[in-house]
């Protein structure tokens, strides 16, 4: 097998279609990327598309590459985001060598180099890179059910035993799974709040943030060990799709903080069903802003229509921020793994450093859970 590895263009569409049909014919839905056409290359987010070529005429396997700015401790670097690799190895066993070969890859082009989400640790890319002794970590899961009724007749994600799923019948149909649910997320939120006092902040929904939330970047950066760069231009980048709920926070004539959020209907979903799905997707705040800031997002999404509010997060402050808005911590699918060079510069061992700023909106951005 002679193999080959190069960036996609446009002449490339019809062998990456040919090996996007094997996938869908051996029963795997995702595809590869025809070219870079459409992706970003400007100075804070680069994306590229590579394909794997046997003998000149055949893909046997692709990824993207995302290369951005974080701060890590001191420095501002540009790191890589590896994710969307597919290989002919998840049909065919003579393949099997083909995900090392792209890993290997995407090494070289940076070292410095992190992958996001994956869903569970038993799947092949989370098995490769632990065996190439990445390091591997959950993203906290918080959520807050918001309309029981609908959360009972929807959670397929508790539905995976025949028992399982009579048992959320009973409690849907008696009653008794409403009320004990509004009991349960009573009660976190009643506990949480003795222990905070709530200032009043406004709440402004925009189409587009102007520079003045750079202020947020500037003062907030010194307290995340590992964050992206985020600044107005990053966001209003990333998160252009008008889909998004984009609020800012003021205080005293003073803007201290801002948060994404979406709210869609989800059809058939694995875990949701066809829940109003909620998802606060990014945030950033000031040093002790952080409660109201959840509190204010979740009424939004609450007069949007939610079911069910969701959330991954990684830093302390706005993992307490959303146990003190009532959140319960849920099984989390979103893996964060970073390479043996990002590792050792993020001290990252066993468990995520409590000043890593990780969410939803990094990685490939905000992507359906």
């Amino acid at each position: 097998m002679g193999f080959s590895i190069k960036e996609t263009n446009s002449s490339d569409k019809n062998i990456i279609q040919d090996f996007n049909d094997e996938l869908k014919s051996n029963g795997y839905n995702f595809k590869i990327p025809f070219s870079n056409d459409n992706l970003s290359n400007n100075d804070f987010i680069l994306k590229k598309n590579f394909i794997l070529i046997e003998n000149n005429n055949l893909v046997r396997g692709g990824y993207t590459l995302k290369q951005q700015w974080f701060k890590i401790n001191d420095d501002i670097l540009k790191i890589g985001y590896y994710y969307n690799p597919a290989t002919a190895g998840l049909f065919n066993k003579r393949y099997n060598i083909c995900g090392l070969i792209l890993l290997n890859d995407a090494v070289k082009k940076n070292s410095y180099l992190f992958s996001l989400g994956m869903g569970s640790y038993s799947n092949s890319l989370p098995k490769l890179l632990k065996t190439l002794k990445w390091k591997l970590k959950k993203v906290p899961f918080f959520f807050k059910v918001i309309n029981p009724s609908s959360f009972l007749k929807n959670i397929n994600y508790f539905k995976n035993s025949k028992l399982n799923t009579l048992l959320i019948y009973i409690l849907e149909k008696t009653g008794i799974g409403w009320v004990l649910i509004k009991f349960i997320f009573l009660l976190t939120s009643s506990v949480a709040n003795i222990f905070h006092k709530r200032d009043e902040i406004e709440c402004e929904k925009v189409n587009f943030f102007n520079d003045d939330i750079n202020n947020i970047w500037e003062k907030s950066k010194k307290n995340n060990s590992f964050i992206a760069l985020r600044n107005n231009e990053y966001i209003n980048f990333l998160y252009k799709d008008k889909k998004f709920i984009k609020l800012k926070f003021i205080e005293k004539n003073e803007i201290i903080g801002w948060s994404i959020a979406v709210c869609n209907k989800v059809n058939n979903h694995k875990h949701f069903g066809n829940m109003n799905l909620g998802s606060i997707i990014d945030c950033l705040a000031l040093k002790d802003k952080e409660v109201n800031i959840i509190k204010k997002t979740l009424k939004i999404l609450e007069t949007e229509g939610a079911d069910l509010v969701v959330s991954n997060q990684s830093h302390i402050r706005w993992k307490k921020a959303f146990w003190k808005n009532g959140f319960l911590r849920g099984p989390s699918n979103f893996i964060f793994a970073s390479s043996e060079p990002l590792s050792k510069k993020l001290g990252f061992q066993n468990k995520l450093n409590d000043d890593m700023h990780i969410t939803r909106g990094d990685g490939d951005g905000p992507i359906n859970l």
